[in-house]
């Protein structure tokens, strides 16, 4: 650590070291409030789908910790944007750049420093949003989908029946394991009208389908009754292993798993919907960057604008990056746009803006000379 603060000491100037760490307090903060938004959002999601049973409650925490990992990736590149945003503003209101363009220190220094900030920051997002981030969002899909079984199965009680919300079926067990998964001597009625549908088995458990998200009820080592007994149809079948569909997983739940398959995984598989999440992820480390150096151009406000005047069109422009990379993943999932191509406009367009930003002053004279008439 001291060789490391030493080699920081002698790259850095003391205004390099000085904008570098205001940088840095105004990410902690920004992270911070939106962390705790994101937090209290789901939280309160979470209490609402346990209140009506959909959730167990023993499972909220786990869950709401799973997903503020998960968001790191989201937050920390308009963390990193309202960071640097918010720090020039500051210093430009308080007339601290004006003292260090007097002080011979051009803006490509304001410049390189942004680029480092922002830099290590998409270097920490890209790490997340490829490697860390799937294994969490794996993990909290499986929380999930258990604990909505788990919520399914509520009110077990071993020696009891219970009736299925929708009044389909009435289910028996007669011992019951405590995460209310594995079950044994299981008596299930199916009600129909024409002919009732019986199932008894030795042992069964829950089980889900990773990719689909559908839910089955395993049975093993049972009978399948079907009729009425007495009955010329009636049928005895014996089975040893038998599914039983009890939910259809809904497509946001495929849509989570897929977000949640590592990223070696999706380029072995290589279908558009892959290759568009890779996209995603590779954009949230690169769109870092490139709104880290818009800002230097939203920060410097004319006289008497105040600090945040440049705020509302950073998030305008941070709504606008996001939609857009939203729609083209969309477009890519579908086909309709080539996954070589991607995202890749939208990067493009973006830095033309900031070019034209950062140059407009420029871009004014010149065409203030061209529209000025000619004189003989």
């Amino acid at each position: 650590m001291p060789a490391l603060k030493r080699l920081f000491v002698e790259r850095f100037s003391l205004i390099d070291r000085y904008m570098l760490r205001e940088f840095l307090l105004s990410l902690t903060a920004v992270i911070g409030v939106l962390w705790l938004i994101y937090v209290a959002t789901r939280f309160a999601r979470y209490l609402a789908q346990a209140a009506v049973g959909n959730l167990p409650a023993e499972v909220i925490f786990n869950l709401l910790w799973l997903n503020s990992l998960g968001a790191l990736s989201i937050l920390l590149p308009i963390g990193t944007f309202l960071a640097v945003l918010l720090s020039l503003s500051r210093m430009s209101s308080d007339n601290e750049l004006t003292v260090i363009a007097a002080c011979g220190i051009d803006g490509n220094r304001i410049l390189r420093n942004v680029v480092i900030f922002s830099g290590a920051m998409a270097i920490i997002t890209g790490v997340l949003a490829l490697l860390i981030v799937p294994d969490v969002l794996s993990g909290r899909y499986e929380i999930e989908q258990k604990a909505k079984v788990a919520a399914n199965t509520t009110g077990l009680v071993a020696g009891s029946f219970k009736e299925s919300q929708s009044g389909d079926w009435t289910f028996y067990s007669q011992k019951l394991s405590d995460d209310k998964i594995h079950m044994e001597n299981i008596f299930i009625e199916i009600h129909r009208d024409e002919k009732p549908l019986i199932f008894r088995a030795e042992r069964g458990r829950f089980d889900i389908e990773t990719d689909s998200g559908d839910k089955f009820l395993i049975l093993e080592d049972g009978y399948r009754y079907e009729g009425n007994a007495g009955d010329l149809d009636f049928r005895i079948a014996e089975y040893a292993t038998h599914s039983m569909l009890i939910e259809r997983g809904e497509s946001v739940q495929v849509r989570e798993r897929h977000k949640s398959l590592p990223t070696a995984e999706l380029w072995e598989r290589g279908e558009p919907q892959d290759l568009a999440e890779i996209q995603w992820r590779v954009s949230t480390a690169l769109m870092t960057v490139i709104l880290s150096v818009i800002a230097i151009t939203l920060a410097h406000t004319g006289p008497r604008q105040g600090r945040y005047a440049g705020f509302f069109p950073a998030v305008l422009v941070y709504v606008i990056y996001s939609n857009l990379l939203g729609v083209t993943r969309a477009w890519v999932e579908k086909g309709d746009l080539a996954p070589w191509f991607g995202a890749i406009w939208v990067h493009l367009l973006m830095i033309g803006i900031m070019l034209i930003l950062q140059n407009r002053l420029k871009l004014k004279r010149l065409w203030q000379q061209r529209k000025r008439p000619k004189t003989a």
